[in-house]
């Protein structure tokens, strides 16, 4: 299957992730609420001194502002599939109005939902094909899908909450994430921040953080999404987030995660193979769990 990133304005992302190798990836920071079904093998979740397994045919809601570690296990086939939804922050903050979503709690920074209902399964599956081929599409049309899936999550308990973090280290990750390519100096980010760069600096300090590491994340964070989510050259992804040299980007990459941007693709072929999932079909992915 063809790995794409598929972006609705407005909506939200759709992305399909694929791995061949087994692998713990740390402090992965999640900057909009994340939805995953897992079609293939499992998924461990630890946030917070907790932890969460996610089987094939179940959904995992992860609240934005949330620093998770994961680990994607293979499936006996060798394989491990999913497919993943990020909900635009706007269209969470229009549906925290919905009166489905009055009187409902929080959810902690992750849920795992199971025993869904197969109608559930087929509003994820239509929702994930309508931002995926949103060229045939209205944007209208997706955008009431993706608030009839939040409506079924609101039926299971589900409230994702807007990452209102009054920190100025995730406020200036953000800032960052908009161009991740981009050098930013500290001067810019300052001005974005509508303060001196000498105040930019002193807070950032008073949480530990310091510019240069924020930044580094953000390149590897946008890096190794484009690793699970694209087929695109490594070359080409180390050009997207700021690297003209693919060693030194994979050098720094191997710093950040403990291993080398291949492995993320297990060195596996780039066309379609024989136990990879099928690339006409999402609806035979998108089964019910009733363990």
């Amino acid at each position: 299957m063809e790995r794409t990133i598929k972006f609705c304005p407005g909506v939200g992302s759709s992305a399909h992730v694929i791995q061949h190798t087994e692998l713990l990836l740390t402090s992965v920071y999640v900057e909009q609420p994340l939805l995953i079904m897992v079609n293939r093998g499992h998924k461990v979740i630890r946030w917070d001194n907790q932890e969460c397994m996610i089987q094939a045919g179940e959904i995992v809601a992860v609240n934005s502002g949330q620093t998770i570690n994961v680990i994607n296990s293979l499936s006996d086939a060798g394989l491990f599939f999913s497919h993943q939804l990020r909900c635009d922050p706007c269209l969470i903050a229009t549906f925290a109005n919905h009166p489905a979503s009055a009187g409902l709690e929080l959810i902690p920074g992750v849920m795992p939902i199971r025993n869904l209902a197969p109608e559930f399964i087929n509003t994820f599956g239509n929702t994930f094909k309508a931002i995926s081929d949103n060229g045939n599409i209205p944007p209208t049309i997706i955008r009431h899908r993706m608030l009839e899936l939040l409506l079924w999550l609101a039926q299971r308990g589900v409230k994702f909450i807007l990452n209102e973090s009054n920190t100025l280290s995730e406020k200036v990750r953000r800032c960052l994430a908009i161009d991740p390519h981009k050098v930013w100096s500290a001067s810019e980010v300052a001005e974005y921040m509508a303060m001196s760069e000498v105040v930019l600096r002193r807070k950032l300090a008073a949480e530990n953080t310091l510019l240069r590491d924020l930044m580094i994340d953000v390149r590897m964070t946008s890096a190794l999404r484009l690793l699970q989510g694209t087929d695109w050259p490594i070359s080409l992804i180390a050009s997207q987030v700021g690297y003209e040299s693919s060693s030194r980007f994979a050098e720094r990459f191997r710093k950040r995660f403990g291993f080398a941007p291949t492995a993320i693709r297990g060195h596996h072929r780039l066309q379609p193979a024989d136990n990879d999932p099928p690339l006409d079909s999402y609806n035979g992915f998108f089964k019910p769990s009733y363990s």
